[in-house]
């Protein structure tokens, strides 16, 4: 029995010596496989192929949810160049104008902000004749595109009271239908258009300290006209 024990431990001691002594060898064979791709060209091809053979010869498997380049929708692809080639556009066309107009990048969208000291005078909802040139000038890089057009009105928390506008709800979706107005004039389809007065509920800086206390340069940051380019 003692002997049995022993030839037996014997074995098996053999036997992981032989699994680790395969492992390190294809250890050793992928590292050679890398450095041969470091210092030469290989065909994008070939390249998998090999790369699949050792993964299966090692057990290495591939995560359920991987996936390839190839596998994401042309849509997808065409949306997200279509978006950065707008805000590209944008940028080259407000290069003159950047006291008067912004863009921001969001994740899935482009936001062109339009300063509301420069497209409006105070309490009123008539563009300027710099906003109407500005509009026009910006206006060819939002067109030919299949996306929506949202124009979103912001003001500041100072609260209005006259006989065109009741309230900062009102001003501020005067301010963006004058602005949708001017740009289906202009040619772009009425359609892929839609305005939303938000009035003072979604300031980008603060209007006001921690005392309360207004901030006259936030407040005026915070009055402006938002286009919004979204799938």
């Amino acid at each position: 029995m003692i002997r049995f024990s022993e030839r037996r431990a014997a074995n098996e001691r053999d036997a992981g010596s032989w699994e680790l002594s395969f492992a390190d060898m294809m250890t050793l064979i992928l590292c050679f496989f890398i450095l041969v791709v470091a210092v030469s060209e290989v065909d994008s091809r070939q390249y998998s192929q090999v790369a699949e053979s050792l993964g299966d010869a090692m057990n290495v498997r591939k995560p359920a949810n991987a996936t390839k380049a190839e596998d994401v929708p042309e849509s997808v692809r065409i949306r997200i160049r279509t978006l950065a080639q707008i805000e590209k556009d944008l940028a080259q066309r407000i290069g003159h104008e950047r006291d008067a107009v912004d863009i921001e990048k969001r994740p899935d969208a482009v936001a062109v902000n339009l300063h509301g000291a420069v497209f409006f005078d105070l309490g009123s909802a008539e563009l300027t004749p710099r906003a109407l040139a500005t509009l026009d000038h910006i206006l060819p890089a939002l067109q030919g595109v299949p996306y929506r057009l949202t124009v979103e009105g912001h003001t500041d928390d100072i609260p209005i009271q006259s006989e065109i506008f009741p309230s900062n709800w009102e001003l501020s979706a005067a301010r963006a239908s004058a602005v949708a107005r001017h740009l289906i004039d202009k040619g772009f389809p009425p359609e892929q258009i839609q305005v939303k007065g938000l009035a003072d509920t979604r300031p980008k800086f603060a209007n006001r300290d921690a005392f309360g206390n207004p901030i006259p340069e936030n407040q005026a940051r915070n009055r402006r006209i938002v286009l919004l380019v979204e799938p």
